[in-house]
């Protein structure tokens, strides 16, 4: 069998390798940081850690090594970076997950672009102005309330402690927009939709090779940390046809291939459903797509060693994906603020149909090592 080489090793990157791994799939692992919990899983046959792009092409050489071509999963942005500036080098070894043309992941990714594509696909979204300074800002007749987000890329979560920053005024815009920039981030400003928060729908896809959807599965957050704008401590899977439709059309604008992640939020003022971001790797609760009921990772990693097309498959199951870690903190947030009743809280974890982040039984190792990861976020 051709080996993967799944590159980032928290959750979505954990649950690939499972998947892969529970399937006899021979999975090699790579890994920027050694807190990377996934280095600690069973089912991986090699790890490697890898500082720098030289390093991380090295060792798909290695897994190609053997005369099989590899299949590369991407985790997080900083991963998909990677590829993005060594595109040729990445691709000459390795079968990635992403479009022929490294265009159409900009595209997505950035948030000044993505409402291009959108309106291009007929795809609501929120305002969205590109900050190039202070006095830019001051002068745009920009209507508050607002969000300062980064144009692309999750170091400025990890930078500044929050995905995005609201601003009640656009005074408070440009300070937020002026402490990005001092960090080193570009951003932008967009609309905030009101109770987006409690509003937020996603889809997570593989289209395969031949340009159609072969793995779908549609969600909403059910909660999130930071709260209000950042990722997500429990996910709830349930189908909505309209989330999938317009996420699928957003794609098909761009003549996508590969796994992506789309979020929209449902504006309380119009009831559109409304994209706000587009990862074109998995999201951070991929376990939910991973397990038995749809193995989007092996639908993938089957395409792309050249099996014939499987049929489509939507997930209709309903999942709870929790992280149990982030999701004390953040409802211990919410229960003093006096927006989470216990009963609310237990509600999920009483529900028998649960993902967990990191645990397995026949995996445990990772979820032991998973409190050292916490222990850096902190």
């Amino acid at each position: 069998m051709r080996p993967a080489v799944v590159y980032g090793l928290l959750h979505a990157g954990l649950a690939i390798v499972r998947s892969l791994g529970r399937d006899d799939v021979p999975v090699e692992g790579i890994a920027l940081h050694r807190y990377e919990f996934g280095l600690r899983s069973r089912y991986l046959r090699r790890r490697t850690l890898a500082p720098d792009d030289d390093a991380v092409l090295e060792a798909l050489r290695h897994a190609a090594a053997g005369g099989e071509r590899p299949v590369l999963f991407l985790e997080r942005d900083e991963n998909v970076d990677t590829v993005l500036r060594r595109w040729d080098e990445a691709r000459e070894i390795a079968d990635v997950p992403l479009p022929d043309d490294p265009e159409a992941v900009r595209r997505l990714r950035r948030k000044d672009l993505l409402p291009e594509v959108a309106a291009e696909a007929g795809v609501p979204s929120p305002y969205t102005y590109r900050a190039e300074s202070a006095e830019a800002i001051l002068d745009a007749s920009l209507n508050p309330p607002l969000l300062v987000k980064p144009l692309e890329g999750q170091e400025f979560a990890a930078a500044l402690g929050e995905k995005a920053v609201p601003a009640a005024t656009v005074e408070e815009a440009v300070t937020a927009w002026k402490r990005a920039k001092e960090r080193g981030f570009e951003t932008v400003l967009q609309e905030l939709v009101p109770d987006s928060h409690e509003q937020v729908y996603s889809l997570f896809t593989y289209i395969g090779r031949a340009g159609s959807p072969l793995a779908s599965v549609v969600g909403r957050k059910i909660r999130q940390g930071p709260l209000r704008f950042g990722t997500s401590a429990v996910f709830a899977s349930g189908h909505d046809q309209e989330v999938h439709d317009l996420g699928q059309r957003l794609l098909a604008a761009v003549d996508y291939r590969g796994l992506a992640h789309v979020e929209f939020v449902r504006d309380p003022r119009d009831g559109l459903l409304k994209v706000i971001e587009v990862n074109t790797r998995p999201p951070v609760w991929a376990g939910i797509a991973t397990g038995p009921q749809l193995r989007i990772a092996n639908i993938a990693y089957d395409d792309l060693c050249g099996s014939p097309a499987a049929d489509a498959r939507t997930m209709t199951e309903q999942l709870t994906w929790i992280y149990l870690a982030k999701d004390v903190w953040v409802s211990a947030q919410m229960a003093r603020r006096r927006e989470l009743p216990a009963r609310e809280f237990l509600r999920h974890y009483l529900n028998r149909k649960k993902v967990r982040a990191t645990f397995a039984a026949d995996d445990p190792a990772p979820a032991v090592a998973s409190l050292g990861y916490l222990r850096s976020r902190v």
